[in-house]
């Protein structure tokens, strides 16, 4: 049988005769529940804090690598937009340029040549009332490249008046026309001696006895260079006049209807002669006309026959077409020439074509007889440039 369970008055008895030792020990075992339950709940509480914290390290670095990814993706997009964005402008470039050889053809057919921009073809989008693709803008300007001299058939006088009229320095004059055909004739011989070399420049070289390719050609000419440049190596008052009339294509005759001042006293005309043509353009806006060919030329300044290297139509023209498309644009610079138009650099390409044609000419007949169909153009584009700004 169980121990009887003494009296609860007993119980109480024996607690009050226990007196304050009794108590105390029933208070300590409260306040030592306490105090673990606040240790355990503490150490709980920085469990839960570092998880928190792990799980923001965590979403931080995710949104940091989304959000590089998507920094990363947006360039990628832009770029591919762009890049596409200007391959549409290109396009819609060259498809202006199309549309003015053919409004430049149409209007030499039906003009028997291109003679002066008064008969309108310096307009060619206007005419054809061509509409560029939604959103972009085409431009076009024509000017006569035939205007001006030609510096590739440019002799020996007619280089010294065309430099006396744009002001290059008597004391100069012989020196730079000696320096030119040195540099640009290989059957030249140089009233200096043997100036072909340069060895002691920084980087040596020697003249190439061919046409310029470049205006910028003339930096390496030291003749020429103290001339036509300052001291800064900028082109000087000299220099731009000549860029300005001179032309780096080879045509036959220079365009009286556009012609310059500077060249046309290149060609031996007087100045007097010079400032009536330069007073008759003037005058065109009054109804005077152009000249439209050399008799008619030659019966209206009283001669027999057109002073030799002057002529009345246009053979080498420059284009220019500028696409916008918001902030962007595409530009293009092409020579295009009528038969006699040779753009700077064609005696290479001259050779390589023989090179091409002896190699042809060696392949088996069963290559031979599939020769590429030619299309017929009505113009040769001589030279073509984008985005050049020069």
């Amino acid at each position: 049988m169980a121990p009887a369970r003494p009296p609860r008055a007993q119980l109480q008895a024996g607690c009050l005769r226990g007196g304050a030792r009794a108590h105390a020990a029933l208070q300590r075992q409260p306040a030592g529940f306490l105090m673990s339950a606040r240790v355990a709940s503490f150490v709980a509480s920085r469990r839960r804090g570092s998880v928190v914290i792990f799980v923001l390290g965590i979403i931080l670095l995710a949104a940091f690598l989304i959000t590089r990814l998507m920094d990363r993706a947006a360039v990628d997009l832009a770029a591919e937009a762009k890049a596409a964005k200007r391959a549409d402008l290109r396009e819609e470039a060259f498809s202006a340029l199309e549309a003015t050889l053919a409004v430049l053809a149409d209007r030499a057919a039906v003009g028997e040549g291109l003679h002066d921009v008064s008969e309108g073809w310096d307009r060619p989008l206007e005419l054809m009332e061509y509409v560029p693709t939604e959103g972009m803008t085409a431009e076009v300007t024509v000017a006569d490249e035939t205007g001006k001299l030609s510096l590739p058939r440019a002799d020996e006088e007619k280089l010294t008046a065309y430099l006396e009229a744009v002001g290059c320095p008597a004391t100069s004059t012989d020196r730079v026309v000696d320096a030119l055909l040195t540099w640009t004739k290989p059957d030249h011989v140089s009233l200096e001696g043997d100036v072909l070399e340069y060895p002691t420049a920084p980087l040596p070289y020697a003249a190439p006895q061919r046409a310029l390719r470049s205006f910028e050609e003339l930096r390496a000419i030291p003749a020429v260079r103290e001339v036509f440049f300052d001291e800064h190596g900028r082109w000087n008052e000299v220099g731009q006049r000549f860029r300005a009339g001179a032309s780096l294509f080879s045509f036959n005759s220079t365009n009286v209807n556009s012609a310059v001042g500077d060249a046309l006293l290149a060609h031996g005309l007087d100045r007097s002669r010079v400032a009536a043509i330069e007073a008759s353009r003037r005058e065109k806006a009054l109804g005077s006309s152009f000249y439209r060919s050399p008799a008619e030329l030659a019966g209206a300044w009283g001669r027999d026959a057109t002073p030799p290297g002057l002529g009345t139509e246009a053979q080498c023209l420059h284009v220019v077409v500028r696409v916008r498309f918001g902030g962007r644009e595409q530009r293009l610079d092409a020579w295009v020439g009528r038969p006699g138009g040779v753009a700077p650099g064609r005696a290479a390409r001259t050779e390589a074509r023989q090179a091409g044609e002896q190699q042809t000419a060696s392949a088996p007949a069963s290559v031979r007889n599939n020769p590429r169909k030619r299309l017929d153009y009505p113009f040769q584009i001589l030279e073509l440039r984008e985005n050049d700004g020069s």
